[in-house]
């Protein structure tokens, strides 16, 4: 992938001025140091709001009017100022104030194009899908003095921080293009989301497509520069699973073609491949499932998961059986406590860590999804403050209430302890649905 570079001219970067009344201003070494910044920025192929495919797969980019480029002093945080686009095009002229009040000479400031912080789950499968909500790119420069604000080099490349990958998938059988509706790829180094203060969280990534397609771009963020394997989980337009692994390295900052070859799961008509996953029965009411006993089957994915190892929707008590297909339901406390004796293990599958459970020589996988804190231990609600605890330990709500009525059970597992334990319903956990079974 290309990179845009943005070139600062020379002596454009002027003091603002103050009217004669400013003499009362503090001048002390705390107060504000503002100076209007004006930047020519180029754009070659990369990563910005206009993203479309020229030859050989080549990612052409160019500015939308009114982008933003924010800047941040070191810390990665403090923001310093915006700089935004005045028009459209390749090339553009970008204008705004930046404040030096925090800055230090050869401190390094980090110039980005668009958030820090990112969420690669719930794609759409395009490239206007990419540059509207997983772009981002960033680019350092380096101060050289404070008054004026001056930088050691009159240009910054932003780097993007992800690939971007159009996958073309075909079924393996006929090799004929398998219009995709739904997708969940995961990987041992994929981010599922990037944090204000720069934290990674490793997970599947999933997407719907708005329009099904065969051909589908999907912006990867790993945390690793080597080969892995990645796992897809694929769902056509008509309604049929599929599933295939593909080896690959995909390095942040490039741009990929690769075809995958899908081995069919579970078609429309519920019959099962003799490749399926270990322990499908096959589809009840549209969702993959297993058979746990007692007559009762529990899905291979968690609402709103597109793929077993996806963490899906979360789901405050009063909310949880949102988005449940017709005839799941949330399990009860006492089918979760019976889930919590099966034979299971702490693992890794396909790089999300979870927990497998052994049932009747089928296996069933619950991502260590965490939860998203909406209480201050007291049971108050208080503003969201993100996800807790993803990838160490799993929350998945049952439907029964506890003592005192704020309270609700959940069974909880880390690598070390599972048990049914209650929580506070403002808390938004996962909810794997079970769905009866005729009597034998």
């Amino acid at each position: 992938m290309k990179v845009k570079t943005i070139k600062i001219l020379s002596g454009m970067l002027a003091m603002l001025a103050f009217s004669a009344c400013s003499s009362n201003i503090d001048e002390s070494a705390d107060a504000p140091r503002f100076y209007n910044v004006t930047l020519t920025a180029s754009m070659g192929d990369g990563e910005t709001r206009a993203l479309s495919e020229g030859a050989d797969n080549a990612i052409i980019a160019t500015f939308a009017e009114n982008d933003v480029v924010v800047v941040v002093d070191a810390d990665g945080v403090t923001i310093v100022g915006t700089l935004r686009a005045l028009s459209a095009g390749e090339s553009t002229t970008l204008s705004g104030t930046l404040d030096a009040k925090t800055l230090e000479v050869n401190e390094v400031v980090k110039l980005r194009y668009r958030s820090a912080t990112a969420n690669y789950d719930g794609q759409l499968g395009t490239l206007a899908g990419i540059a509207a909500n997983q772009d981002y790119a960033e680019g350092t420069l380096t101060v050289s003095t404070l008054d004026p604000l001056t930088f050691t080099s009159n240009s910054v490349t932003l780097d993007a921080k992800q690939s971007i990958t159009k996958f073309s998938f075909k079924d393996a059988s006929t090799n004929a293009a398998v219009s995709v509706k739904t997708f969940g790829i995961a990987a041992a180094g994929l981010v599922y989301s990037i944090a204000a203060d720069a934290t990674e969280t490793t997970g599947a990534v999933t997407g719907t497509l708005t329009t099904a397609s065969s051909d589908v771009y999907v912006a990867l963020r790993n945390n690793t520069d080597v080969k892995q394997t990645y796992a897809f989980t694929i769902q056509d337009n008509d309604g049929n699973w599929y599933t295939a692994t593909k080896n690959a390295k995909l390095t942040n900052g490039k741009n990929y073609a690769a075809t995958v070859k899908l081995t069919k799961w579970i078609d429309k008509d519920n019959n099962l491949s003799s490749s399926s996953v270990v322990g499908t029965i096959g589809l009840l009411n549209g969702l993959p499932a297993i058979a746990i006993g007692d007559n009762k089957a529990v899905a291979l994915m968690n609402v709103g998961a597109l793929c077993p190892e996806a963490y899906g929707t979360y789901y405050t008590f009063a909310n949880q059986a949102s988005g449940l297909p017709s005839g799941w339901y949330v399990p009860t406390k006492g089918e979760l406590e019976n889930l919590s004796t099966k034979t299971n293990d702490w693992t890794t599958q396909n790089g999300v860590n979870g927990r497998t459970f052994t049932i009747g020589g089928n296996t069933l996988f619950l991502p260590a999804a965490g939860f998203i804190d909406n209480d201050n231990d007291e049971g108050q609600q208080t503003a969201y403050t993100g996800k807790e605890l993803v990838s160490t330990y799993g929350f998945y709500w049952s439907q029964t209430e506890a003592t005192p009525s704020s309270m609700a059970y959940s069974l909880q597992f880390s690598e070390g302890n599972i048990n049914v334990y209650s929580e506070y319903e403002v808390n938004a956990l996962a909810v794997r649905p079970f769905h009866a079974l005729p009597a034998q």
